[in-house]
């Protein structure tokens, strides 16, 4: 009677302590199709900006389905985290797949980035993000913040209407950054390329 009595305990206990067992392919799928619904809108965001303009009917619409979708992935990616602990990593999930929370969550809002901030940055120093990625993440909560960015990932475009001809004026900048002496080496050691030639594909230069 003993025996059976401390058998039965030990299995309560073993089904109080376990966690429940994770699917990771089907888990790796699911983030992969989470990341679609992310860029279902931003794909064609560059070119509706460049034929309408950002504050366009267009533009706006765009905006109103892409953030429905945002919204959804969150809750969702939130729930995953939950369930696994921590950041859903390379060792998890793999390469492709462990790229999607840190694109759910930089599309959040701010109060939610700052959340998640210390789990981002140790996923990449436990090599389950990349580094690259976790330095995006950490240059927007810097901007978020107002302070100046570490890595210059961070681009600004600023729209206004002249007064007198009511001509739309566009001005696109980089986000101040605290230390540029050595920026290159600093990018390249975060898997970032050289610094000029990463704002020529937003047409500007540091030098200008």
């Amino acid at each position: 009677m003993k025996q059976c009595l401390s058998l039965l305990i030990l299995l309560i206990l073993y089904s109080c302590n376990s966690q429940p067992s994770i699917n990771k392919e089907a888990l790796s799928k699911e983030l992969e199709e989470i990341y679609q619904l992310d860029q279902k809108y931003r794909k064609a965001m560059g070119a509706v900006h460049q034929e309408y303009g950002f504050n366009s009917p267009e533009m706006n619409e765009l905006l109103v389905k892409q953030q429905r979708i945002d919204s959804a992935n969150l809750q969702r990616v939130m729930k995953i985290i939950e369930q696994v602990g921590g950041y859903p990593g390379k060792s998890l999930v793999g390469q492709s797949a462990s790229e999607v929370t840190f694109f759910v969550l930089q599309h959040a809002p701010d109060s939610v980035q700052e959340r998640y901030y210390d789990m981002i940055i140790n996923a990449a120093k436990n090599k389950e993000l990349n580094v690259s990625l976790a330095a995006m993440y950490q240059d927007r909560y810097l901007m978020h913040r107002g302070k100046p960015q570490i890595y210059g990932t961070q681009i600004r475009s600023e729209y206004r209407t002249d007064a007198k001809t009511g001509a739309r004026m566009d001005t696109t900048y980089v986000w101040p950054i605290a230390d540029t002496t050595k920026i290159d080496s600093l990018r390249m050691w975060n898997g970032l390329g050289p610094l000029e030639e990463y704002l020529n594909k937003f047409g500007i230069s540091r030098w200008k």
